[in-house]
């Protein structure tokens, strides 16, 4: 080895041992947050119930919709974990964030190119090409190699804002699937609410068309006035002009059903219309504590790598404040004829050239711009750091909402199931009174009115009483794992993407996205599963 290729490659390794030495701009670290001790337990009360829920048992995280009894709902959130089209627009989304993380990752290594060319001048316009005394041939295929060190952390640093952007992106998908979960629970229980005040509007229209025909036929016999007849009349009218409403309301709600399946609108009617509900609300809560929310809520831990990915980036731009250092080298072959187009071979070792370069750059005039860029990024990151830890109380909050909502919903359902036994026994005595000639028809009017409105009251807090509870199994993080596996694609969609683009094996195989290697990394650490969480094998992607 000769003295000045020793010196060419200490002067590499010397470059390669600084290069990773320093990365300027902060190292994130996870910001202070506002948790209770523990959720404000529910009680008995005149108007309120306790649920005895349990701060030391946490809900079953895969399958909390089984706790309410219908099957319908299970095969309603298979089918759209599995088709729903916003959720794979989503999974979708981090293989796209992890083909920005290898772009990123590249940017640590060496650029190569092969540059090849061949010229043939002629000297004098006044003589003809194939006269070879005046042409000039030069031919030339050579490897250029240029470095950027990255001797201040600048890819480094990009590199940590990909990967907690890929993370992100991974925490999105599972939280785009609790939320998913979520609305087809309670589209379906307002499906279902809407079906029972069809049937409750049908059984007092028949209620009231009982009564109708007793108005008309004392009217007959002269036993009471047309004012007692129009009255009925019109309550019966009244309530049957009802029933279209509720049926369209049905039939919008049954097409959103749909879509959130990844169907046409008439395929939840034509594949579940003739279905029974069987909802019942679940027997037990187990809430676990406040500060459990931070590992078991993916939109918490979206927010969290979102602020560490923003943390990266001021680095990034800081990193510009500072010189650049590049290495650069050039090997191959080159030759030139003057005067003669038969030429010795290319490649022959007397015609090699190389050569090897070193600059460096450092901005003068415009480092005020980039300190103003550094400030922007600062500024970015602050707000997302407020945008976390905002996000660790909203979650709080959505859980302290769900417990009074299920809690006074309950206690609304005892006292309207006590109200309707009334309403129906002051019906029925108001409509035999009226028959045996002992109060006017608006005592009936008044009674059959009263029912119909308790009855409605009954049917949907009922209703609102199981929205309270998927809101609480949401609000919980119900649904997730605490894993963060990226999900697998559909084999249609992969195979549609392989035929357009070389997407290797980066699309067919999935894994912990913690496991990437990339330089020295430092991302929070991924949330781990609480001890009472059974194991399974995750949310089923699409």
């Amino acid at each position: 080895m000769t003295k000045k290729s020793t010196i060419y490659l200490f002067t590499f390794g010397c470059a390669l041992v600084l290069s990773g030495c320093f990365m300027v701009g902060p190292d994130y670290s996870r910001p202070p947050v506002k948790t209770a001790g523990e959720y404000k337990p529910t009680t008995q009360t005149e108007f309120t119930e306790s649920l005895g829920e349990n701060s030391n048992k946490i809900i079953d995280p895969v399958e909390w919709w089984e706790s309410f009894n219908d099957p319908t709902l299970n095969a309603l959130l298979k089918e759209a974990a599995q088709q729903n089209l916003s959720l794979q627009q989503t999974a979708l989304r981090i293989y796209q964030l992890q083909a920005q993380l290898g772009i990123s990752d590249a940017a640590l290594l060496p650029t190569a190119a092969l540059n090849a060319s061949y010229s043939n001048n002629r000297n004098s316009g006044l003589q003809e090409i194939v006269n070879d005394s005046n042409n000039l041939v030069v031919r030339n295929a050579m490897v250029q190699m240029s470095w950027e060190l990255d001797f201040w952390g600048k890819s480094r640093r990009g590199i940590q804002s990909s990967l907690n952007s890929y993370l992100s992106g991974v925490a999105a998908f599972y939280s785009a699937d609790v939320s998913l979960t979520a609305d087809v629970a309670n589209t379906y229980i307002n499906i279902r609410n809407n079906e029972a005040l069809i049937a409750v509007a049908k059984t007092n229209l028949e209620l009231q068309k009982e009564s109708l025909r007793i108005a008309n036929a004392r009217f007959k016999y002269g036993a009471t006035s047309m004012l007692d007849l129009s009255q009925a009349q019109a309550q019966y009218e009244q309530t049957k002009a009802r029933i279209p409403e509720l049926i369209a309301s049905l039939k919008k709600t049954q097409h959103a059903m749909s879509i959130l399946l990844g169907e046409p609108p008439d395929y939840y009617e034509k594949k579940y219309g003739n279905t029974k509900g069987s909802l019942r609300p679940p027997t037990e809560l187990g809430v676990g504590m406040p500060i459990d929310l931070l590992r078991r809520r993916p939109d918490v831990l979206q927010a969290e790598l979102n602020a560490a990915s923003q943390s990266a980036l001021i680095g990034v731009n800081k990193a510009q404040l500072f010189p650049t250092f590049t290495l650069g080298g050039t090997f191959g072959y080159a030759n030139s004829n003057y005067g003669n187009l038969t030429s010795a071979n290319l490649f022959s070792w007397g015609n090699n050239s190389s050569g090897v370069s070193a600059g460096v750059y450092l901005p003068l005039f415009y480092r005020g711009a980039i300190v103003d860029q550094v400030r922007v990024q600062d500024a970015i990151f602050q707000q997302s750091l407020l945008a976390y830890q905002n996000q660790v109380l909203n979650a709080q909050k959505e859980v302290e909402d769900s417990l009074i909502t299920i809690s006074t919903t309950k206690s609304s359902v005892e006292d309207y199931t006590r109200g309707v036994t009334a309403a129906k026994s002051a019906a029925d005595l108001a409509l035999e009174r009226y028959k045996a000639g002992q109060n006017d028809y608006t005592t009936v009017i008044t009674a059959q009115q009263s029912l119909l409105n308790l009855e409605n009251s009954l049917v949907q807090t009922k209703s609102n009483e199981l929205i309270g509870y998927v809101g609480a199994f949401k609000a919980l993080g119900g649904g997730w794992t605490a894993q963060m596996t990226p999900p697998k694609l559909p084999e249609t969609m992969v195979a549609e993407m392989n035929d357009r683009t070389d997407w290797g094996s980066v699309i067919n195989k999935t894994g912990d996205p913690v496991n990437v290697k990339a330089g020295k990394l430092v991302v929070p650490n991924p949330p781990t599963p609480p001890q009472d969480m059974k194991p399974t094998q995750g949310s089923t992607a699409p």
